[in-house]
């Protein structure tokens, strides 16, 4: 038995015991069996103040609604969600949806680049002009193009959503100003992905990447194994890193942020065409209501690290492009078969 058979039966096994097959049934108040026409398991990583949260939500209560344009009832679809880590970290549900344990889950993009090296492409600093040029990216042709790739690895992308741009927040004396210019990033130890291209950016903006479990990184910041992080004002607000001595956040907006819902294939084209259709449809609805969410919950995160001692520093972005002009070269050395024809479609988008 090969490693990779022995490591996918092992998976399995986790999987179906932390599941318990109790999800098989939905009971209702009075204690009847119902029989729903289709149930199925939703999971992710993150928990519901970051409000990314609400893609995996708003997908999870559209579907369960009646739909008698597809001739769908209320209650006919059940989704068992399984949200906060609770069966696995992003990486262990996107494996466990290509062997179709998870039928659908939610990841970060950044975390797909482990088994479609293109999608690390969408990482890269300072690729997107504005908020605007990201959605027409990712709700486009060109985000269509790239949800298609998955197929090679027995999987479907349903649709990106937007986690707005990331900056950095760290630890930082507090007689001086925060750091606002890769110089002044010497020497700090900024959390990252497991992306290379994540951590060529963040080296190359002045900081030392340090690749940590996004688990470990409260922990992390508050033992001083690293000095800070790099994410959305969101993702700050909703775990309170200021609490673990995060002092700091300079608006660096250097890489846009983006999750993806994805299914396993088989179990989507193996559907009754009103269901797969339906599920099709919600993944694209759901989109301007949940960036409706974003956007009011952001300003409020942002107040909300004002109103903490929080010190906000603006930043000058010229000097920031400048220092990750070698990243580019880097990353199509590292990821030879990513096309730049994707890269230049992007960019002219």
């Amino acid at each position: 038995m090969t490693t990779h058979v022995a490591h996918k039966k092992i998976l399995i096994v986790l999987f179906l015991v932390a599941f318990g097959f109790t999800s098989c049934k939905n009971n209702d108040k009075e204690g009847k069996t119902s029989k729903p026409g289709l149930i199925f398991r939703l999971a992710l990583e993150m928990k519901p103040e970051t409000k990314i949260w609400e893609v995996a939500n708003l997908f999870r209560e559209e579907l369960q609604k009646a739909s008698p344009e597809h001739g769908i009832e209320q209650g006919e679809i059940v989704v068992d969600f399984y949200d906060q880590g609770s069966i696995g970290t992003e990486r262990q549900l996107l494996e466990a949806c290509s062997f179709g344990v998870v039928e659908v889950v939610q990841v970060n993009s950044a975390v797909v680049t482990t088994i479609e090296p293109s999608y690390a492409i969408l990482n890269l600093p300072y690729l997107f002009v504005d908020k605007e040029h990201h959605q027409k990216v990712l709700n486009g042709p060109t985000g269509k193009e790239m949800l298609n790739m998955l197929s090679k690895h027995d999987l479907q992308g349903l649709g990106f959503y937007s986690a707005g741009f990331r900056s950095m927040f760290f630890t930082y004396p507090k007689d001086r100003p925060c750091a606002s210019t890769p110089e002044e990033f010497k020497g700090l130890k900024i959390r990252v992905m497991e992306s290379p291209t994540m951590i060529n950016t963040i080296n190359a903006m002045g900081a030392s990447a340090s690749p940590l479990p996004f688990s470990e990184l409260y922990q992390g910041i508050k033992t001083g194994v690293v000095d800070g992080a790099e994410n959305s004002v969101k993702v700050f607000a909703s775990y309170r890193y200021q609490e673990a001595g995060c002092n700091c956040f300079s608006l660096t907006e250097h890489s846009a942020d983006q999750h993806v819902l994805i299914v396993n294939q088989k179990w989507l084209n193996d559907l009754e065409p009103k269901y797969r259709n339906r599920i099709k449809e919600v993944a694209s609805a759901i989109t301007p209501k949940y960036n409706a969410i974003w956007d009011a919950t952001s300003k409020e995160a942002m107040e909300y690290v004002e109103q903490n001692s929080v010190r906000v520093q603006e930043v000058d972005k010229t000097a920031f492009m400048e220092s990750v002009t070698p990243v580019y070269d880097e990353f199509f050395e590292i990821y030879p078969n990513v096309s730049r024809a994707l890269f230049n479609q992007i960019k002219n988008d």
